[in-house]
């Protein structure tokens, strides 16, 4: 089990690609996903995300980090 830690974004984030990201790899619904890129971008709120896979978590943590999601990896084993 691994938990990313969104933190934030900089500017230049791509909000949309980012949604698409938290539901076709995270598994969320569009609508889950829309809040919490709201809740991220729009209240500042450090979110934890929960991944079953390591590796499924290290592929949305990489791609979170493309997108301008500022973001950090915690592996639990």
């Amino acid at each position: 089990m691994s938990k990313i830690i969104f933190e934030g974004w900089d500017v230049g984030m791509c909000k949309i690609p980012f949604i698409h990201l938290l539901q076709n790899k995270a598994g969320l619904s569009l609508g889950e996903a829309k809040k919490l890129k709201d809740r991220l971008v729009n209240d500042n709120e450090i979110i934890e995300l929960g991944i079953e896979s390591n590796e499924l978590a290290q592929d949305i943590f990489e791609a979170a980090l493309t997108l301008n999601v500022r973001a950090r990896l915690n592996s639990e084993d």
